[in-house]
C-alpha cells in the first residue's frame, strides 16, 4: 500500500487535491521580535531596579500570552456525588503550568527566550501535536471548507464578541464549525496554520479506521472524534 504525505500552508489550501484520505492542521505560533525584544528588556529593567517577583511575573505573561493560550484545554464539565451527599457540577479551568526552573533560568538570562522563539516557531510539525485531524473521501473540498469557515467567523465578528453559547450550539451542531470558532476564539493567525495531508487511495475507505485511532492516540486540542 503506497502513502502519500504532503504539507500545504494557509494559501496553499486551493491545490490539496480531491483524493480520499485523513489530515492534520497544526499551528505554529508567532513571536514578533518587538514582542521578545520588549520582554527582554522588561525583565532585566525589572530585575535592575530590584524587581525580582515583577520580573518572574513578566516571563511568565510573556510566556502565556505568547504560546500556551493557544493550546489551552477547553474546560471539563465535572460531576460530584455521594451516598446521602449533595451534588455538585460545574466546569474545571485548565490551568497551564510554569516549572519554577525554567522560569529561574529565564530570569537570570532572559536572552534564553531567543532559543524559545526560534526553536517553538519551526516546532510544527515534528516536535507539535496537531490540533485538529480529520478525514475525507476529497481532501480537497473538506480542506477548504474549513478555511472558509475561519475566514467567515473572523469576518462576521470580533472575537471578543462570539458568544459561548452560540458556539457551544455550533460545536454540537457540526465539528467543522466547532474547530473554525475555536481558531477564532484563541485569536489563532490564520496564517501560521498548515495542514498535513495523507492520502490513502484504493483501501476501501480504511482512512476511516486510521482517523478514529489517530484522534484516540493524538488527542488533538480542537477537535477529537
Amino acid at each position: 500500500m503506497d502513502l502519500l504525505l504532503m504539507l500545504y500552508r494557509w494559501t496553499e489550501i486551493s491545490k490539496v487535491p480531491q483524493k480520499p484520505g485523513v489530515y492534520a492542521w497544526y499551528y505554529s505560533p508567532e513571536i514578533t521580535d518587538y514582542d521578545l525584544r520588549k520582554a527582554i528588556d522588561d525583565i532585566k529593567n525589572l530585575k535592575q531596579i530590584g524587581e525580582v517577583h515583577l520580573a518572574s511575573e513578566a516571563v511568565e505573561e510573556f510566556l502565556y500570552n505568547s504560546i500556551f493560550r493557544y493550546f489551552r484545554e477547553e474546560p471539563y464539565q465535572a460531576f460530584l456525588s455521594g451516598p446521602l451527599k449533595p451534588q455538585y457540577q460545574g466546569y474545571i479551568e485548565h490551568q497551564p503550568s510554569l516549572s519554577e526552573t525554567l522560569v529561574s533560568r529565564i530570569l537570570e538570562e532572559p536572552e534564553r527566550l531567543i532559543t524559545v522563539k526560534e526553536v517553538v516557531e519551526k516546532s510544527a510539525p515534528n516536535f507539535a501535536s496537531p490540533i485538529y485531524i480529520g478525514m475525507s473521501e476529497r481532501l480537497g473540498v473538506r480542506l477548504k471548507q474549513h478555511k472558509k469557515l475561519i475566514e467567515k467567523y473572523r469576518s462576521q465578528v470580533e472575537v471578543s464578541e462570539i458568544n459561548e453559547k452560540n458556539f457551544a450550539a455550533e460545536e454540537t451542531d457540526n465539528s467543522d464549525r466547532g474547530f473554525a470558532l475555536q481558531i477564532c476564539r484563541r485569536n489563532i493567525t490564520p496564517s501560521r496554520l498548515f495542514v498535513v495531508v495523507n492520502i490513502l487511495e484504493n483501501i476501501n475507505k480504511k482512512y476511516v479506521d486510521v482517523e478514529n485511532i489517530l484522534n484516540r492516540i493524538h488527542y488533538p486540542l480542537l477537535g477529537r472524534n
